[in-house]
């Protein structure tokens, strides 16, 4: 067991009954979160993939009766929230590969609704 700085207890606070050290409140010991940040990016992930351009392409191939640029575009907001999963879970090959084929679907979406 890591014994603890003078002053301070297990969470990096500084000991409520010596005044000298309430200037230096939690300026000392583990840093809740750092370096670990994956939550915020996979919401990030999901909510830009999934609401706007994914949904922005389902919508116009849709509107232009393109079947195939749906499916596809339906496959890439699949890949999409499968990378968000698994960078919630720690997973960072996986991220990259279905955000690589979310890309290339959407992609092929593109080019369906463009040709």
């Amino acid at each position: 067991m890591m014994r603890e700085s003078l002053g301070h207890d297990e969470y990096g606070s500084a000991n409520p009954f010596d005044p000298d050290e309430l200037a230096h409140l939690n300026a000392m010991g583990p840093v809740v979160g750092s370096g670990n940040d994956f939550e915020k990016y996979a919401v990030a992930v999901i909510i830009v993939f999934g609401a706007l351009i994914i949904g922005g392409l389902m919508a116009a191939s849709l509107s232009f009766g393109h079947r195939n640029g749906f499916l596809f575009a339906l496959g890439g907001a699949t890949s999409a929230w499968i990378s968000g999963n698994a960078l919630l879970l720690d997973r960072p090959r996986i991220y990259a590969l279905f955000v690589g084929i979310a890309a290339v679907m959407l992609i092929a979406s593109t080019i369906t609704l463009v040709t």
